[in-house]
């Protein structure tokens, strides 16, 4: 009996332990890697999951570098190859099995593409040549098949290459009406890129969803339009088998557009079966119970006050939100919808007023110039800059989840307010997962630090939660952080890293002194 019973005590106290060892590892940091940073020296990175992480560099101007490492952080190889002196870094694109690579220059028609076997390790360099005056907003690859949108002349084009055999072609997307491509993106399930096209007729903007297949050809191609006094602002397509697609987005009034503002309203949500829609559903943020919790208390109550004074008379508060909105995330039965709220901000420049919207003004990108982003360039969305202005980055104020069941209707909604959150290019910042006890976990990353925030449904579980991005060397101070950026890596893992200037006076003779340095961290939460 009394060895049972020590038994059983040893098991609680083994158990307990564990407790204590799981909670202490809960958002801490596994491992951290430092890289040196000098001159103009950067670095771009590509999270693969299980199978590691990418860095890409240019340690000069003719030379790309690729480094791999494992998923303890280990390097496993680099990789040296030529590159034409005078092209940028510009995307990646990870479609599962491969990274592309895209080298070009502002407004060029020359195109290097840089295949990435991430297992093996070994590249492979196509190049291509595409239109005139071409501005690239969006680069996506499925399998040796390219897909570029873009500009041309405030036109929008997507172009359709495929590198085994150099052939390049324009894909028709004559659809009536000023139109301009929203969004593409690779389902790596369904092997598609989806593609979205808002179509302007006035104030009144509708949605025009295709599918593509790894040839070019078209695979599907669905329509959303709006209720007489609604505008469809931005669309996502997910097609979820062969019958059954889905279009979210944001709408707005349509008196409340113009060719300055896009003014959200709500969320929408479009099912459609075959050829059929069978529903589209419209959420104001309004009805939400958690939107507007980024305000303070008093700016709360007086907006809760207007909302329901406009509703009493029968209206709804007139809305001017503006909203990235991420992939439709399929939960069991329902959708889960998420959506960061953000504002574009610019200052005002006395020489040459547009000479500071070419890529040499867009300060933030680690190393070449980035894609052009739609919601700065597009003539829909504010076109380019006025009264001398230059764009300074775009603000996000808080971000949203929302769970909507398969008809469509608004089970919960709640949402993340961020810290002065600001970026020079338009990204999602924030990661949901969601577990199977109904819980959804939020994180993003700001300052060098990780925050999050536990909700089930409406409820908050855990808020706020900060997670300091340490360095593990005694005596360092983190002076300043340049850059910084999060993803879900894999299991419990997610990936940190960014720039950091840190400074050591009391460590040992080693670590004394200043560094600049990128660092990649790997934090189980």
């Amino acid at each position: 009996m009394i060895k049972n019973r020590l038994s059983g005590l040893r098991a609680k106290l083994l158990l307990v332990s564990l407790l204590l060892l799981s909670l202490k590892m809960m958002g801490q940091g596994v491992k951290r890697i430092e890289l040196p940073l000098s001159g103009n020296m950067a670095y771009q990175t590509v999270p693969l999951g299980e199978q590691g992480v990418l860095l890409i560099s240019k340690p000069d101007r003719g030379t790309f570098n690729v480094q791999k490492f494992d998923a303890e952080l280990n390097r496993v190889w680099a990789i040296d190859g030529p590159i034409e002196s005078n092209l940028d870094y510009m995307a990646s694109s990870y479609d599962g099995q491969a990274v592309f690579l895209l080298f070009s220059k502002y407004r060029s028609t020359l195109y290097q593409i840089v295949k990435v076997n991430v297992g093996p390790g070994f590249v492979e360099t196509f190049t291509i040549n595409t239109l005139d005056r071409f501005e690239i907003t969006d680069f996506k690859t499925l399998g040796y098949s390219v897909f570029m949108a873009g500009m041309v002349r405030n036109e929008p084009v997507l172009i359709y290459t495929q590198l085994t055999t150099s052939q390049t072609k324009v894909l028709p997307s004559a659809i009536k009406g000023s139109n301009a491509i929203q969004t593409v993106e690779v389902d790596t399930a369904q092997h598609l890129v989806n593609v979205c096209f808002a179509v302007k007729k006035g104030r009144q903007t509708k949605i025009v969803a295709r599918s593509y297949e790894e040839t070019g050809e078209l695979y599907t191609q669905v329509t959303v339009d709006p209720e007489d006094d609604y505008s469809l602002l931005s669309g996502r397509l997910q097609v979820l088998n062969d019958s059954v697609r889905i279009v979210i987005g944001t709408y707005g009034y349509r008196n409340m557009q113009s060719s300055a503002n896009a003014a959200s309203q709500g969320l929408y949500i479009t099912k459609i079966v075959g050829n059929e829609t069978v529903f589209t559903r419209y959420h104001s943020f309004t009805d939400f119970k958690n939107f507007f919790n980024f305000m303070n208390e008093r700016q709360q109550e007086k907006m809760e006050k207007r909302i329901r004074k406009k509703k009493e008379s029968g209206d709804d508060l007139k809305l001017n939100y503006r909203l990235l909105v991420h992939d439709i995330v399929p939960k069991n039965k329902d959708f889960l919808l998420v959506a960061e709220v953000f504002y574009p901000e610019y200052r005002y420049q006395n020489q040459n007023m547009m000479g500071g919207f070419g890529y040499g003004s867009m300060v933030g990108y680690p190393f070449g110039m980035g894609l052009y982003n739609p919601y700065l360039w597009n003539p829909m969305y504010g076109g380019r800059g006025y009264n001398q202005q230059v764009f300074d980055g775009f603000t996000y104020t808080h971000a949203i989840v929302a769970d909507v069941d398969e008809n469509g209707k608004l089970v919960w909604d709640n949402s993340l307010s961020f810290d002065n959150v600001k970026s020079m290019d338009l990204r999602e910042k924030i990661k949901v997962q969601t577990f199977s006890n109904g819980n959804s976990r939020l994180v993003y990353s700001h300052n060098g630090a990780i925050r999050s925030k536990i909700i089930k449904g409406d409820q908050v579980i855990d808020s706020d939660r900060v997670i300091p991005n340490e360095t593990y060397v005694e005596g360092d101070k983190v002076r300043r952080t340049s850059t910084d950026d999060i993803d879900y890596w894999y299991g419990n893992f997610y990936l940190a890293w960014g720039e950091q200037r840190i400074v050591n006076a009391a460590g040992d003779p080693q670590t004394r002194g200043r560094r600049n340095v990128f660092y990649l961290n790997k934090i189980a939460y």
